[in-house]
């Protein structure tokens, strides 16, 4: 009976027909509010188009540069005379930091149907420049932009440049009360009322987009984020991920297994990424100082999405379509 099921959700389900083959899902989301938060629109930003704002971000000049309080790794700001900013991560000796890995984020965000990691591209700026134009800046900060900052033999220093989104509140899901919350929301057994409808949703699509990316630094606090009404989720902070594993980093598996409610168009777009659609995707960005993703990292990228495909489909085998593919 299993093996029946499991046959009849590959035909049916991703096929490309929009027939189910169990009763509708449970889902809000003709609502206009829900797609308001909900929905994506790859390849814009609060409805601006990402090329310009990577055109903006990597060409702007630079008025002022000011530090980024409150991480362990060197974080900054930068301020341009069109009255634009952008948070600038160089490349630095921080293993936890890999500067590439917010662009590679960004870009497989695409890929995957979503507009939640802010445009990021590439930036390099001399040393001169970024000690000259430091603003409020300690001397402790300066101390530690000297140790730990990777500056090349001529004084370049290379970093990923990401569009800065003017506020940002915290939603602390990796706590107690929180996780107990939307863990039950990804439960396939009770019904979902709108608010949490809203905010389970994106919960979803988040954990299923850290695994493919392998992070596990999202629920250590802080980096679980959202805009100002705290109903929409951002999925920023993306520069310890790609970790060399084709079943995920244990703590990125582990909150996979949490989730058992999923969006039907975020299955289908998981199952259509392909090494070729990454690379391609990768060779939007021109030029950049280091290579975005090695072959390597894109072949576990590819081995992570069938794993993670793989439970999808036995998830909704198990407890069936309509309690699990709830949202759209």
């Amino acid at each position: 009976m299993y093996v029946i099921c499991f046959f009849a959700i590959i035909i049916n389900v991703f096929s490309g027909s929009n027939g189910n083959p169990w009763t509708e899902p449970l889902s809000h989301g003709d609502d206009p509010e829900i797609k308001k938060y909900v929905g994506n629109n790859p390849g814009q930003w609060s409805g601006k188009i990402d090329e310009n704002l990577l055109a903006n971000i990597r060409t702007a000049k630079i008025k002022s540069i000011s530090f980024n309080k409150g991480g362990s790794t060197i974080s900054l700001r930068l301020h341009f005379t069109n009255n634009t900013d952008a948070a600038f991560k160089p490349d630095q000796f921080h293993e936890q930091t890999v500067p590439r890995y917010e662009i590679a984020a960004y870009r497989i965000n695409r890929l995957l149907g979503f507009s939640r990691v802010p445009p990021a591209t590439h930036r390099t700026i001399t040393k001169k420049e970024l000690l000259a134009k430091l603003k409020d800046v300690s001397w402790p900060e300066r101390v530690r932009i000297l140790r730990e900052v990777k500056f090349t033999e001529n004084g370049l220093v290379h970093g990923e440049v990401s569009h800065w989104i003017p506020v940002i509140k915290s939603i602390p899901l990796e706590n107690l009360s929180w996780r107990r919350k939307w863990m039950q929301w990804l439960a396939p057994f009770d019904y979902l009322l709108k608010d949490d409808y809203i905010l389970s949703s994106q919960i979803s699509d988040m954990v299923l987009f850290d695994f493919i990316i392998n992070n596990p630094d999202r629920f250590t606090g802080f980096n679980t984020l959202a805009s100002k009404s705290k109903k929409r989720l951002y999925f920023m902070d993306n520069t310890f991920s790609f970790l060399k594993s084709p079943k995920g980093h244990t703590t990125a598996r582990i909150y996979m297994n949490l989730v058992r409610r999923f969006s039907q168009s975020t299955i289908l777009k998981i199952k259509a990424l392909t090494t070729e659609k990454i690379k391609k995707e990768l060779a939007k960005e021109k030029n950049p100082p280091w290579t975005i993703l090695t072959d390597d990292e894109i072949k576990m990228v590819i081995k992570r999405k069938e794993y993670l495909m793989h439970y999808i489909v036995k998830t909704i085998a198990q407890y069936g379509w309509s309690k699990t593919v709830v949202f759209p």
